[in-house]
């Protein structure tokens, strides 16, 4: 171990530069994984963030609660099914809420209060009563811009008090709306008129299930209806699972590259002090120790990486425009790191075949 650091400090400069390609290398990773954060949690808060365990559609939405349009019938036939233990509409609507100073583009969600699909995390306030209409609660970022509680979000002439705060629950990175069943068709009738003479719809249906039951038993009930679990309505919404697949393609990428930058550095280490290492096999130092030695070297760089790339990421994040939504996560840190930290070990790792097969004599003249 004394060894290791030794070598360190006498190849400040060496190691300088393996440190700055990681570094590097974490700070791309962890500004797309933050990204990626935000770009999931920005868009599924309103499905993730309910006591709802499962939704259902229309047989032709596709798991998407703008496209689906539910009736009274089918809501009775999801409620009735076995294995669910309440079941209750959803209305959502995309457009323009007003408050006296701005307007905002908002999800307004009608629910039930009492029902399903209702958010669980109330940070402020609270939301609104059964057969309350009139009423709201929004989600966290509309604080953030400047909504208080006590404020009215108009849409048309319909206009509702801001009487709680929920954190987490935006849908496709708007702000959410949170009112009844009532107040959403009304505002959904002044965008769209259509709608008008269609009084008792709904967009979807929220679900809890029974304990152990899975949507997919839900959905083997009620034919043809498309029954989804809470994890897979996000992953439905228009993009989400394209942007987690593509970013999660290029951090992965990323974390290999990391691998193979490690597996050169030490490789050339190696290579370059193969007379030193010769010469410690001579003295007796066995394999192991010099291995030991150039993985604690390995784990030392990619620690030191991740702290530079973890400080510069978020400097970044500190000073991004508010438009960009990233989430810096402690757990996609977390998970990075050990990433991280694995692959310079299994970077290192390759260079120990290359010690082993050093041999003691050329340290006495020899030669490999």
């Amino acid at each position: 171990m004394m060894l290791a650091f030794a070598e360190i400090r006498r190849g400040r400069g060496r190691f300088a530069s393996i440190i700055a390609a990681l570094s590097l290398i974490v700070f791309l990773v962890l500004t797309l994984g933050a990204l990626a954060d935000g770009l999931f949690f920005g868009a599924t808060g309103a499905v993730r963030s309910t006591n709802a365990t499962a939704y259902a559609f229309s047989p032709d939405a596709k798991g998407s609660l703008i496209r689906s349009s539910m009736s009274p019938a089918q809501v009775d036939e999801v409620r009735n099914a076995p294995g669910v233990a309440q079941a209750t509409g959803v209305g959502v609507l995309l457009t323009a809420g007003q408050t006296p100073d701005a307007e905002y583009d908002v999800a307004i969600f009608g629910v039930d209060p009492q029902g399903a699909g209702v958010p669980t995390t109330v940070s402020e306030g609270r939301l609104p009563e059964p057969g309350e209409n009139g009423a709201a609660a929004v989600d966290q970022s509309l604080i953030d811009e400047g909504v208080s509680l006590g404020d009215s979000i108009s849409v048309g002439s319909t206009s509702v008090e801001v009487v709680g705060v929920v954190r987490d629950a935006a849908y496709q990175l708007q702000p959410t709306v949170w009112t009844s069943i009532d107040t959403w068709r009304a505002m959904r009738n002044e965008v769209r008129p259509e709608f008008t003479g269609v009084a008792d719809d709904v967009n979807a249906v929220a679900v809890v299930t029974d304990t152990g039951v899975t949507a997919e038993q839900v959905q083997a009930e009620i034919g043809d209806l498309t029954v989804l679990s809470a994890e897979d309505t996000g992953l439905a919404i228009p993009g989400v699972e394209q942007q987690n697949s593509t970013l999660d393609a290029i951090i992965y990428t990323a974390l290999a590259v990391a691998a193979l930058v490690v597996a050169l550095f030490f490789a050339l280490v190696v290579l370059e002090k193969r007379e030193l290492f010769a010469a410690l096999k001579a003295l007796g130092t066995p394999n192991r120790k010099l291995g030991v030695g150039v993985i604690l070297q390995a784990l030392i760089a990619s620690a030191i990486g991740v702290v530079i790339g973890a400080l510069a990421s978020r400097g970044l994040g500190a000073i991004a425009p508010a438009e960009v939504p990233t989430l810096f996560r402690t757990e996609t840190l977390v998970t990075i790191t050990i990433f991280t930290l694995v692959a310079g070990v299994m970077g290192a790792a390759f260079s120990l075949r290359r010690i082993a097969r050093i041999d003691p004599a050329t340290a006495i003249g020899g030669t490999l």
